[in-house]
């Protein structure tokens, strides 16, 4: 009998929720009564949080959350209590999404999927518009981090507390080396979930091919795709250079979008303005320290890949844009984000 993955990490998630609704009396997540969140007294009340991502705990979105907790712990004499479940332990990204609004998850990292709940999210997934890490950190220090996270909790029913960073990704490929358009005529590529991205891929000449995240590095050994369009860090610790052989380099950067850190509005508006405001200080400086970790691991990670002998080749970035700069200005029309696509583009 062909036993179901997916059936197998769902059943699993939601053996891990159940477990922790057991644990005490304490509110999980979301919009239900408990301790003196909803009093107004300004007092801090007694919390269980619920902390999940769909990346590896050597990823650098766990060192922010594990710097959350910690901060947050701190900040409330251990009233406010974190568990962190990496590794997509309950579910993939659009599940641990949903449950942030259902409520039996606290916290989590939008990417692509949070696009269907919070459309703007596909302007940021848009290839080589964000330059690089620099770039995206001016993006954030700026007015265009602003109207994003309005459009996001508009739009999605969440709250965004700061942004992760994802680092700067790049093509891998096992057999085609990329340098220009061309190049990527009939590749298929793993891609994250998401309708700018598998446009502009399109665009390009790939096959765009969702996969979850913890399914590339077999997606790729068997065949089912050809490629990644992964950071340096996932390349890294997933071991993805013992099967690709070659990467673009990091001179241009694939993506390099700000994730936004979200709570569901219902959680946040059930905390009192104490509670609130230890919440956001523990979450701005987690968000800074998980900034500040990709930078040195990503570093780290570059001059591993290249160290394991994967091809780094440079690509046309004038090529690729003058095919690109049509989809990133259709996308900037659909979403009425016009604006927000030439502050970001001002910044570059």
């Amino acid at each position: 009998m062909r036993i179901n993955r997916k059936h197998i990490l769902r059943a699993s998630a939601l053996v891990a929720i159940a477990a922790l609704a057991m644990t005490g009396c304490s509110r999980v997540g979301g919009g239900g009564g408990g301790g003196d969140a909803s009093n107004g007294s300004g007092e801090i009340g007694e919390h269980k949080i619920v902390f999940a991502h769909i990346t590896a705990d050597t990823f650098p979105y766990q060192a922010g959350a594990l710097k959350f907790k910690e901060r947050l712990e701190d900040l409330t004499d251990g009233k406010m209590t974190v568990e962190v479940f990496p590794g997509g332990q309950l579910g993939d990204e659009r599940a641990i999404n949903e449950s942030i609004l259902e409520g039996s998850v606290t916290v989590g990292v939008g990417a692509g999927a949070l696009a269907t709940q919070a459309p703007i999210m596909n302007l940021l997934e848009l290839p080589f518009m964000i330059s690089g890490q620099e770039h995206m950190h001016k993006i954030i220090a700026s007015p265009v981090a602003d109207q994003l996270k309005s459009k996001i909790e508009e739009q999605g029913g969440y709250k965004v507390l700061d942004w992760f960073s994802t680092g700067d990704s790049a093509i891998q490929t096992k057999d085609q080396a990329i340098e220009v358009p061309a190049d990527l005529d009939g590749v298929k590529l793993r891609a994250i979930e998401n309708p700018a991205l598998a446009d502009a891929l399109s665009a390009l000449g790939a096959n765009p091919t969702p996969m979850p995240y913890g399914e590339v590095y077999t997606g790729v050994q068997t065949g089912v795709v050809e490629g990644a369009t992964l950071d340096w860090g996932s390349v890294n610790s997933l071991h993805l250079y013992e099967i690709v052989n070659y990467t673009t380099s990091p001179d241009a950067a694939f993506l390099a979008e700000p994730r936004p850190v979200i709570v569901s509005q219902d959680f946040w508006g059930s905390l009192n303005e104490a509670e609130q405001e230890v919440f956001q200080q523990a979450m701005t400086e987690a968000a800074q320290f998980e900034r500040d970790t990709f930078l040195e691991v990503q570093g780290e990670a570059i001059q591993a890949i290249e160290d394991a002998g994967l091809t780094f080749t440079t690509l046309d970035q004038d090529a690729f844009q003058e095919i690109l700069d049509p989809v990133w200005q259709k996308w900037a029309t659909d979403l009425e984000a016009e604006e927000i696509l030439n502050g970001i583009l001002d910044l570059r």
